[in-house]
């Protein structure tokens, strides 16, 4: 039985990555055509990522691994010493000290979670304004009324703020007729520009085309569909969760070293995102493993993940002895079942999406693996920013996601967890930088 034990978190000198990721078939969508999957790449002035050589060192701490081996070994993460040989790669989670599976790609993986470790060059968008901020300017932000959606207002108001708009916050709740009352309201009083995230199109379908008949700029985020109703894929969108999908299949296989080959993904049916996601790692694990790896899809409903989401995970594994790693859309799904699974005397690693703060306090304490942190202020004020542009009808590119989403997140892992504990944040310059661009 290995240990999965933190190393020195010194970030090891001379990593060479390994080869690009696989290119990968897109998952299809309703509407697209091959055409629409990449249209054009981002603007000159988008900061490309820098890939930096070497991975941050981390790994939960004497965290035992039963009922798989994890490959991964206590080392100092500067070198290979004590790792089995020269060649040891450090994995982001811990140093590998064996070889991985043969037909799996453990660079490529390595490769793509070190892009995710990697602090931002700076603001996506680096062009200014083509003229003055219009003050009578009004944004009329549509709250779902969820925790994470009263996050984002915070934030989206303050960049309203800052840029000296307007800014009202709809309450529009999570059901049809809540959000199809709450745009009715816009409608009566329209703003120049409405922002929708995490709000599903099709309950305010009938609103768009009078909305924007009459001058409104509707944007929508953090949805899948938006194209469907002539919206924009935006930050947050299906382009988005396909990168993400993938990022979660390479943590499948950093976690473990590339030396096993069955993993779970804990789906929510009722995100229509997880469905993107999962239909990416699918295809990221293929390019990854070449067919060697096994990925079974348990569906976590959205009501269990509330109350009893921890309880199914401990259960699936329970049941699968066989699992080497879970990975999630969701983290939520972690809280708490460190504790469960060490009363249960099994430990299996597990990755998934925004994180919340008790995620990010398991990683710090080293009893959950990792974790994958969004900035929902740059999120939100990227889309304040957007609404700005749109306002002064100038251009916005298409975006390349594989550019955009290592810019927004990041992977998070007992040696950068804290850095996230009251919000990660990926430009820590971004006030000064977004005030600049909007001559405020």
């Amino acid at each position: 039985m290995n240990q999965l034990q933190h190393p020195d978190r010194s970030i090891p000198t001379g990593y060479t990555t390994g080869p690009r990721l696989p290119s990968r078939t897109v998952p299809p969508h309703p509407t697209k055509t091959d055409s629409d999957v990449r249209k054009e790449t981002l603007m000159s002035t988008l900061p490309r990522r820098r890939l930096v050589a070497g991975i941050a060192a981390a790994a939960a701490a004497s965290l035992a691994l039963t009922g798989c081996s994890t490959g991964l070994d206590e080392a100092d993460a500067g070198t290979t010493e004590g790792a089995g040989d020269d060649s040891a790669l450090e994995s982001g989670f811990g140093v590998c000290n064996d070889e991985p599976v043969d037909g799996i790609d453990l660079e490529g993986a390595l490769e793509l979670i070190n892009r995710y470790q990697q602090p931002a060059d700076g603001l996506l968008i680096s062009d200014p304004l083509t003229g003055p901020v219009d003050p009578t300017t009004t944004f009329a932000f549509v709250d779902n009324g969820t925790t994470v959606s009263a996050i984002m207002w915070e934030a989206f108001s303050d960049a309203a703020e800052t840029a000296g708009v307007s800014a009202e916050r709809v309450n529009a709740g999570t059901d049809a007729q809540g959000i199809n009352s709450a745009f009715n309201s816009i409608v009566e009083r329209p703003s120049d520009v409405v922002v929708a995230p995490a709000i599903d199109p099709i309950f305010f379908a009938d609103q768009i085309a009078t909305l924007e008949a009459a001058g409104t700029i509707v944007i929508s985020a953090a949805t899948t569909n938006a194209e469907e109703f002539g919206l924009r894929d935006n930050f947050g969108g299906y382009g988005a969760s396909i990168e993400n999908g993938a990022v979660l299949a390479a943590a499948a296989i950093a976690m473990t070293c590339g030396q096993d080959t069955e993993f779970v993904f804990y789906n929510i049916p009722e995100f229509a995102f997880s469905q993107v996601q999962l239909s990416a790692a699918e295809e990221a694990l293929e390019g990854f493993c070449g067919g060697a790896c096994n990925l079974r899809v348990v569906d976590i409903p959205v009501g269990q993940m509330a109350t009893g989401g921890p309880d199914a995970v401990l259960s699936d594994l329970q049941a699968h002895p066989e699992t080497a790693a879970f990975i999630t859309p969701v983290d939520e799904l972690q809280v708490g079942l460190p504790a469960k699974m060490d009363l249960a005397g099994i430990s299996v690693p597990g990755l998934g999406q925004s994180s919340t703060p008790p995620n990010v306090e398991q990683i710090m304490n080293g009893t959950q693996a990792g974790g994958f942190a969004v900035d929902l202020t740059m999120f939100m004020w990227l889309l304040l920013d957007q609404g700005l542009r749109l306002d002064q009808d100038m251009t916005y590119p298409e975006l390349d996601w594989a550019e955009i989403n290592p810019n927004l997140s990041t992977i998070l892992t007992r040696d950068n967890a804290e850095e996230a504990l009251d919000g990660y944040i990926s430009v820590p310059t971004y006030r000064d930088d977004f005030s600049a661009l909007w001559g405020v």
